[in-house]
């Protein structure tokens, strides 16, 4: 921990803690208000403002009612659109107002009123009122939250060199929406301002930099639509061609009745920052170019699907790792979906052609595949099923999509069952094998998994379920013995539950046997046992994970235990002034013949006070102090580091809407 003392540590501590008390001490509480007494038993509730007849042009609408009658003050409960306002009304002679600090949302609103007569009888009155942001569009505001965050280390190890001295971060995420009737104007972002004195993570910059933004403009008014996104998209139009793409570009797209066509150009590169560009300008060597179209027929029962989609990559960016030059493709895909006799029978059918060349500094060309896949599923009363058949060559790519999984030829299937609501079983079926192009110089490996589920539901708040699973590897064809792989594994598990008001606690096991069926005799068996209780009220959670896990070698007669402890712990007290985090990890490895036995310890901490609670209408400031110990011991090497750091932070959060 360095040459300074624990008295000197624990002094500097102290001394910060006497600093939150003094704050503490100073800081002003607000006194409750006191609520109204009418004279007698009948109570009347009126609607002062808004109107309900007429829609009130206004952002933040005063709303204000007359109450008429004697109740119980502390009785009085308030809900706008079902969210309870109590706390923020002011109480006023012969009844009570209140006016947003955020931005109502445009259209219907729905004011409840519940009090309570000395006598113990409850009444309560529902208000019902229109809004509009301006008089030119029925929807025009900006949400936003601007969030501080300052830390200085109180103390840390000198050789602790990933924990800055000092940080400053602040994050702005803003929305704006702009409607009026059929057009609608969307615009988010988050911008960024980021300063320490260590270098930062990238994609990250220091000072200001734009963390995200996406721009939407859309006409909606039955059959046509039309609509254009700019910025941070995310792209999905088949599982073969592209999906789940994240990059910045745009899209433009268009629907008529049961036509769709849809557009994009996008980086192909990740990027991040005010630096790129909108993402829209360059060449096909390094964006990704689409479109794709669509028709529906029959009420939606059959869909046809066309998509186009070429372009580059100049290499390797953040998240994204390009070996050699640079990489060019492009693909046709076809794909459609048919619903047959009230959804018992759904089909599902894709086929793609793929011309991609993985290095365009080489002298090699591009090379061309295919891939394609049926799908047939569907349900009938408590049974369900789906079957699975799928291709994709050896030379099939698609440029942005890095999670195909290609030479890879199989199917699968599942079906299901419940019985008396209470019973369900499950079974499921796999067999894929890779080398799709029986290539000599490799093996073909076969994947098989069979597994049955069981679940029992008949216990209220306690599931149950049980699983078990069979997998298998085998290879043929093999160039040589090395390649050769025999491997059989039998996985039991069991999974059930216990949940009673606030608590959660949950049981899992498992036991896996592996037989190495080659000369090598490599066979295994695990054994892992895992209790996970948790606990959540409103201003506590606790949230903890105890474990064990035992793996054995019979080929060397050995063993090694692992045991692991997390918690983690949540709160608020004070009059939710006082915040408090505790979290940490324990693990334990040891090994039966004395060749590993370790101790690992990881926690953090924090405890921070709220200065103010919408300081002038919208700052909520708060002053704390994070703290992080991590220790290890290695008994083999005798090898043990102790890490302790303790760092002041300030936190503000501004939530200001207009």
């Amino acid at each position: 921990m360095g040459k300074k003392t624990a008295s000197h540590l624990i002094s500097k501590v102290f001394s910060y803690l006497l600093f939150f008390l003094l704050v503490i001490s100073s800081s002003g509480w607000t006194q409750p208000v006191t609520g109204l007494a009418g004279g007698n038993d009948s109570i009347q509730i009126k609607l002062v403002s808004p109107s309900s007849v007429e829609s009130v042009v206004s952002k933040k609408p005063l709303i204000k009612c007359i109450i008429e009658g004697e109740f119980a003050p502390s009785s009085l409960l308030v809900l706008l659109d079902g969210i309870d306002i109590t706390g923020a009304i002011e109480i006023e002679s012969g009844g009570f107002s209140f006016r947003p600090v955020q931005v109502l949302p445009a259209g219907g609103h729905t004011l409840s009123v519940t009090i309570q007569t000395p006598q113990g009888f409850q009444v309560q009155k529902t208000f019902t009122f229109n809004t509009r942001h301006t008089s030119e569009f029925e929807e025009a505001y900006s949400g936003n939250n601007l969030s501080l965050l300052y830390e200085a280390v109180i103390e840390k190890p000198d050789d602790v060199t990933s924990i800055p001295h000092s940080k400053f971060l602040a994050n702005l995420n803003s929305n704006l929406k702009v409607k009026e009737k059929a057009w609608s104007l969307n615009f988010s972002t988050n911008i960024r301002f980021i300063d320490q004195n260590l270098p930062v993570y990238q994609p990250e910059k220091k000072g200001l930099n734009l963390a995200n933004y996406l721009l939407t403009i859309k006409y909606d008014k039955s059959p046509f639509t039309v609509g254009a996104d700019m910025g941070d998209l995310q792209l999905n139009e088949t599982m073969n061609t592209v999906q789940y793409l994240a990059r910045r570009g745009g899209r433009f797209y268009l629907k008529y009745d049961d036509l769709q066509v849809n557009t994009f150009v996008v980086h192909s590169q990740q990027v991040f920052g005010f630096r790129e560009g909108p993402g829209i300008e360059g060449t096909t060597d390094d964006h990704i170019i689409g479109v794709s179209v669509e028709k529906t027929f029959v009420e939606g029962r059959y869909k046809l699907k066309t998509v186009y989609v070429t372009g580059g990559e100049k290499g390797s960016s953040f998240g994204i790792f390009a070996p050699g030059g640079g990489k060019k493709g492009d693909v046709i895909g076809l794909f459609g979906t048919a619903t047959f006799l009230e959804g018992k029978l759904n089909a599902e059918a894709e086929v793609d052609f793929s011309s991609f060349d993985a290095d365009t500094s080489d002298e090699f060309d591009a090379e061309e595949d295919i891939a394609y896949r049926l799908k047939l599923g569907g349900y009938a009363g408590n049974i369900n099923y789906s079957a699975v058949y799928e291709y994709m060559g050896s030379d099939y790519e698609v440029i942005g999509n890095q999670g195909l999984q290609k030479n890879r030829e199989g199917f699968s299937l599942n079906g299901g069952i419940t019985i008396r609501q209470y019973h369900s079983l499950n079974l499921a079926y796999s067999l894929y094998h890779d080398n799709v192009d029986d290539n000599e110089l490799y093996p073909t490996v076969y994947t098989s998994q069979a597994m049955l589920t069981y679940s029992f539901n008949g216990i209220p708040n306690m599931p149950i379920t049980l699983s078990y699973q069979h997998s298998l590897l085998d290879s043929t064809d093999e160039p040589d013995i090395a390649y050769i792989v025999r491997t059989d594994t039998d996985v039991f598990s069991s999974n059930i539950s216990y949940m009673r008001n606030r608590w959660n606690l949950a049981l899992q096991t498992s036991h896996s046997i592996q037989n190495d069926r080659t000369e090598n005799g490599n066979d295994s068996t695990t054994t892992t046992v895992t209790f996970t209780p948790s606990y959540f009220s409103d201003n506590f959670s606790l949230t903890s994970n105890f474990s064990f896990n035992r793996s054995r070698f019979p080929n060397n007669n050995q063993r090694s235990d692992t045991y692991t402890v997390n918690i983690d712990m949540r709160g608020k007290t004070y009059h939710k002034r006082i915040s408090y985090e505790l979290a940490g990890t324990y693990n334990r490895m040891k090994a039966s013949d004395g060749s590993a036995e370790q101790d690992t310890f990881n926690s953090n901490f924090r405890i921070s006070y709220l200065l103010a609670r919408n300081l002038w209408g919208y700052l909520n400031p708060s002053v704390g102090i994070r703290g992080l110990y991590n220790k290890s011991n290695d008994r083999v090497y005798s090898g043990e580091n102790e890490e302790l750091v303790f760092l002041f932070v300030f936190t503000a959060d501004m939530p200001f809407s207009f």
